[in-house]
């Protein structure tokens, strides 16, 4: 009997049923003006946006009611929910809104009141999306898929899995690979603006180079545009978390090519050369093509200014 009480005890708390709540200031938030208030709060940019649920938005040549239909059917019916997204005993909220066009926002919760806004929609002109919670941590994220504009194919509702991992949303992988990656070079365009014109490589000894071409500003040094080439040794830290989420994503099995459905934005080529010589190189106009690539795009940016170049 002890032993069968024992293995239902090791059960719970492998899902994570006895895991720590920590309680903070999200906790004692229960309604929509407490959740819009807080998110005007954290981030001065976001002071217009309004919380709706999504039965809630304005009905534009009847698609609203389309929208509301399929939010319906998921059991979507308010504007914000409560979870624990990365796990780590806090409570996290995700709230659907008005921001110029529709958004949903999810609050990542780092204790100590420390709150940080993350955007779960990044695609532009997107009129509504539905995140159905699983299991307090992963979402399933249905969108309506957007074709090129040039593009004759029509849109059509897909669905996502995402999860937080890697300190962003990407999508999850129940059996990710381990690749033997060789050498990984990152590329960027200039856009219709001051988008960061750059190049990154790194072999798998760590070795990196760093060449700086154009809107390349350090905040941290007061705004300095920095130009150049640059090398230096990356750490460990950075580049296992480089080559853990490539392997996670399963960065072979991607798209070669992905494209947003507008124009004047900025290109970027991720080429990996790998298994003994193999390359993957996927093209990205718009640079969202998924969470998992939005992720590591972020980290080459963050590479520009967090390693020891000279």
């Amino acid at each position: 009997m002890k032993k069968l009480v024992l293995i239902i005890l090791i059960t719970l708390m492998s899902q994570n049923i006895f895991a720590q709540k920590l309680i903070s200031k999200i906790d004692s938030i229960n309604t929509e003006k407490e959740v819009e208030n807080l998110i005007h709060t954290l981030d001065k940019d976001y002071k217009d946006f309004k919380i709706k649920k999504i039965a809630d938005f304005k009905e534009e040549h009847g698609e609203n009611k389309f929208c509301k239909n399929i939010a319906d059917s998921l059991k979507i019916d308010k504007s914000f929910y409560k979870a624990d997204f990365d796990n780590n005993g806090y409570t996290d909220i995700l709230a659907i809104g008005d921001y110029y066009d529709f958004k949903i926002f999810v609050l990542m919760n780092y204790g100590n009141d420390s709150l940080k806004i993350n955007r779960l929609t990044r695609r532009s002109f997107q009129n509504c999306t539905f995140p159905k919670i699983i299991n307090d941590s992963i979402i399933n994220y249905y969108y309506f898929s957007e074709p090129h504009i040039f593009s004759e194919e029509k849109s059509k509702l897909t669905k996502k899995d995402l999860i937080f991992k890697f300190g962003d949303f990407v999508e999850y992988n129940s059996k990710p690979n381990s690749y033997k990656i060789e050498k990984i070079e990152f590329q960027t365009t200039m856009c219709y603006g001051t988008c960061p014109q750059f190049f990154i490589s790194i072999d798998k000894n760590k070795n990196g180079v760093f060449k700086a071409e154009n809107y390349n500003i350090d905040k941290a040094k007061g705004k300095v545009e920095v130009k150049g080439k640059f090398n230096t040794i990356i750490t460990d830290n950075d580049y296992n978390e480089l080559v853990s989420i490539l392997n996670y994503v399963d960065f072979p099995n991607l798209e070669d090519n992905y494209s947003v459905n507008w124009t004047d934005d900025q290109t970027s080529t991720l080429k990996i050369t790998y298994n003994n010589g193999k390359v993957k190189e996927i093209s990205d106009y718009g640079m969202i093509g998924t969470y998992g690539l939005d992720r590591i795009y972020s980290l080459f940016f963050d590479l520009r200014f967090n390693q020891n170049w000279k």
